[in-house]
């Protein structure tokens, strides 16, 4: 059957039209590759899963920009010739790509593989998953076994692994203090009562073909590619944790991105001050609002947080008038309701109230107000990323 993505959306070059996969081929690893030390130490661990060879594409994107200096491509030379000199347990697909200036970034990286490993499916007929992963990254060994498993259920489109950054002894404060703000912030959204609050690192997202090609694809951002492509698949239904299995993202230092692990962990070892999160009262203020999602179908009059009327400005009562005109039952209501007030709406109302409300709070003291609905232990921050850890794999607030 046609695609009407790979003809019109997709990276218009096919990078392997000769290679055929096996035909039990399960799922495709992709790696966007640019200026990485140690790419061969990622597919180590990979191929430390011990994973029916067959079932598996690891899929390498080395790029970098038309104009880069003399030594991205020095470094990129030298990823290549690891590469050739390295064994790999599976089927290893390696392009290079001299990606245009303005485009040159993670987002097009991920897009040019993640739309091969569409080609790739198709010639064999499958809609398996497509697994991004870093170059920094590793895995634990039930990582592929796990994927797989999960996406034996046809209702899976798509899915997001469960992460615990990796902690060096010298950026050990700076990564935990960033784990946590990443955590304090998704496990706010949940108390507030948000249903699609979930982690949204790149090299922890599973995505099923036939989704990715429903959603349009990768975005070609230099950063932040996985936040705004997760914003819009995971309200499509079907989506999963996966959180029997780890990934294990670097703790690095990185100058690549404008935002980020690497520049979060950069800033954090660079800082003066303690490092300060969002207010709480700020995901008080979300969960008063939620709560009447309901009163919004039922009734014609409410009151929200002030906050959220003046985030809305004076049409805001309006705004949900229309999107009652819309649909024709409570639950189409609350599923159009929440593609309105999406997690971009959401972040541009989490700074609007720290911009004009509530300035932003020490991580400890944000902590502490978590730790009240959690209902978990007072202690050190080490001890409340232990938790957290235990916690987001196997409970929800």
């Amino acid at each position: 059957m046609p695609s009407l993505y790979l003809e019109r959306y997709a990276w218009p070059q096919e990078l392997f039209p000769s290679y055929q996969p096996h035909k039990d081929l399960a799922q495709i690893v992709v790696i966007p590759c640019f200026k990485e030390p140690d790419l061969v130490g990622a597919l180590e661990s990979i191929s430390d899963c011990q994973y029916p060879n067959g079932k598996l594409i690891v899929l390498v994107v080395l790029n970098e920009p038309e104009n880069a200096s003399k030594e991205i491509r020095q470094a990129n030379e030298q990823t290549l010739k690891e590469l050739q000199a390295f064994r790999c347990n599976y089927p290893l697909l390696v392009t290079r790509q001299r990606l245009p200036e303005k485009k040159a970034g993670v987002g097009m990286a991920r897009k040019i593989g993640m739309d091969e490993a569409v080609r790739l499916f198709r010639k064999v007929g499958k809609d398996g998953p497509i697994v991004c992963y870093d170059a920094d990254c590793r895995c634990d060994t039930n990582y592929l076994e796990e994927i797989e498993r999960i996406y034996e259920n046809p209702d899976a489109q798509a899915g997001i692994v469960f992460y615990e950054h990796r902690l060096h002894r010298d950026n050990h404060e700076a990564i935990v203090d960033y784990e946590l703000y990443l955590r304090y912030y998704i496990d706010a959204l949940r108390y507030a009562g948000f249903p699609y609050a979930h982690q949204t690192l790149g090299s922890c997202i599973t995505v099923r073909a036939s989704m990715y090609e429903k959603v349009g694809g990768m975005n070609t951002r230099k950063a932040g590619e996985d936040f705004y492509f997760l914003n819009k698949t995971i309200p499509q239904g079907g989506f999963v944790e996966i959180n029997n299995t780890t990934i294990r993202p670097s703790d690095r230092v990185s100058d690549r991105v404008p935002f980020g692990t690497g520049k979060a962990v950069n800033d954090l070892l660079n800082a003066t001050e303690e490092y300060s999160v969002y207010h709480p009262n700020t995901f008080e203020d979300l969960r008063l609002f939620f709560q009447k999602v309901d009163d919004f179908w039922t009734k014609d009059e409410w009151k929200v947080p002030r906050t959220i009327s003046t985030f809305l400005e004076d049409d805001w009562q309006a705004q949900i008038q229309t999107l009652k005109g819309k649909v024709s039952s409570q639950e189409q209501f609350r599923k159009r309701f929440f593609h309105w007030f999406d997690a971009f709406k959401i972040l541009k109302f989490v700074h609007f109230c720290r911009d004009e409300f509530y300035q932003n709070v020490e991580l400890e003291e944000a902590l502490e107000w978590l730790r009240s609905k959690h209902l978990f232990v007072k202690g050190s921050k080490e001890s409340y990323l232990v938790q957290l850890r235990y916690l987001d794999r196997e409970t929800r607030i």
